[in-house]
C-alpha cells in the first residue's frame, strides 16, 4: 500500500509500498485511512530536525493527525463498528508503565519511553490502512467529517486550556494567543468560547485571510505585543517572541506553552514570583482532551472550521512538507480515492 515514508540512513521522504495490514487480534481495530493532516510537528520530520525513532529503526511512515473508517473490529472490540469514522489518539505507553501510562494517561508519561505514531517509534498514518487497539480511537459522529481532521489539534489546545484553568488564580477574562497557525487559531477559538476578550499577535498582515476569520468571530488581532492578559497561549514555536510575550503576563496569570524552543534570552524570576504567575507546559492529549475536542468543534462556527482547511491529493506531500503554508493553516491529504 502506498506510505509517505521517511528514510533515517539516507535522509529522504519518498513514497514507498508497505505490506497491507490483514488480521487483528482481539482488542484491535482495522480502519481504512481517509485523510492525513500535516502540520509543523511533520515538517521538522521531513526535515531530520528531529531526534531519530531509535537505533533500531530505519524508516518511519509519517502522519499523526489522521481520520479513517472502520473496517474490521476484533472480537473483543464492542465500542466500534464496521463503518464508524474514528481518529486516533497519538501517543502511546511505555513498556513496563510508569505510574501515569499505567493510569491510562500516557500523554504526561514520565520515562520518555513512550511510542507516537508517526513522530517516534511508530508508524504513522499517511499510508492507506492501519491498525490500532480500540482503546487509541476516538469516534467521530458523521456531523463532524468535513473538520474532523482537526481533532488530534484541538485536543492538544484542550488539555493546554484545562491546565491553564486549573491553575489560574485570577478572575480577569482576558486571553493573547502567540501565532496564527492551526494551534494558535484553535486556542483562540476555543477561549473565546470560554468567555474570554481574546486577541491574536503573530506576523501575517492585518489583511491575511486568516485574520479575517478571527475577526470574524471577534477575535482582536495585532502584530504588536501590548498590554497585558490573563492567560497566555504560545503556539508560535518561536522562543524570543514567547520570551517577550511574558512580559504581557498580567500579576496572577498563567503562560502556556506549546511549541516554543531553546533560546539565550534573560527572564525575570522576580516578577514571576512577586506577580503570583505560572508558567505551563503542555503536550500531547488524553482521551478526555480528545473528548472535549469534539465537544468544541461541534459548537464552533462550522464555515470558519472549514476555511482552516485546504486539501490535496496523496501525491502533493512534497508541497505540503516543503513548501511554506498558504491562506488555509491547515493542510489534509485525502487518502482514500
Amino acid at each position: 500500500m502506498r506510505s509517505v515514508v521517511l528514510d533515517f540512513e539516507r535522509q529522504t521522504v519518498g513514497e514507498c509500498d508497505r505490506p497491507q495490514p490483514e488480521g487483528v487480534s482481539p482488542a484491535q481495530v482495522l480502519f481504512r485511512i481517509h485523510e492525513v493532516g500535516v502540520c509543523g510537528t511533520d515538517r521538522d520530520l521531513a526535515a531530520f530536525k528531529m531526534r531519530r525513532p531509535t537505533q533500531k529503526v530505519s524508516s518511519l511512515v509519517l502522519g499523526h493527525e489522521a481520520l479513517g473508517q472502520v473496517v474490521r473490529c476484533g472480537r473483543d472490540v464492542h465500542a466500534l463498528s464496521e463503518g464508524d469514522w474514528v481518529v486516533p489518539t497519538v501517543r502511546r505507553g511505555c513498556r513496563p508503565a510508569c505510574s501515569s501510562c499505567a493510569r491510562g494517561r500516557p500523554d504526561l508519561c514520565t520515562s520518555f519511553r513512550y511510542t507516537e505514531r508517526g513522530i517516534v517509534g511508530a508508524d504513522g498514518y499517511f499510508t492507506e490502512y492501519a491498525v490500532d487497539d480500540a482503546s487509541d480511537l476516538i469516534r467521530v459522529p458523521p456531523s463532524l467529517l468535513d473538520f474532523a481532521i482537526l481533532i488530534e489539534p484541538m485536543s492538544v489546545v484542550e488539555k493546554a486550556v484545562a491546565r491553564a484553568l486549573a491553575v489560574r488564580q485570577s478572575d480577569d477574562a482576558s486571553a493573547l494567543v502567540l501565532g496564527l497557525g492551526p494551534i494558535g487559531m484553535l486556542a483562540s477559538l476555543v477561549l473565546k468560547r470560554r468567555g474570554f476578550a481574546v486577541r491574536v499577535s503573530s506576523a501575517e498582515p492585518e489583511d491575511h485571510p486568516r485574520v479575517g476569520l478571527l475577526r470574524s468571530q471577534g477575535i482582536g488581532y495585532s502584530r504588536l505585543l501590548s498590554g497585558s492578559a490573563s492567560l497566555i497561549v504560545e503556539a508560535a514555536g518561536a522562543a524570543d517572541l514567547a520570551l517577550a510575550a511574558l512580559k504581557c503576563l498580567a500579576p496572577c496569570g498563567v503562560f502556556v506553552t506549546l511549541g516554543a524552543q531553546s533560546a539565550p534570552g534573560e527572564f525575570s524570576f522576580i516578577d514571576l514570583i512577586v506577580g503570583n504567575q505560572t508558567i505551563v507546559g503542555s503536550v500531547n492529549a488524553s482521551r478526555e482532551s480528545f473528548a472535549a475536542a469534539l465537544s468544541d468543534l461541534a459548537a464552533l462556527d462550522d464555515r470558519v472550521l472549514r476555511a482552516m482547511i485546504r486539501r490535496f491529493a496523496f501525491s502533493d506531500y512534497r508541497r505540503t512538507l516543503f513548501e511554506l503554508p498558504a491562506a488555509e493553516p491547515k493542510f489534509v491529504h485525502v487518502i482514500a480515492d
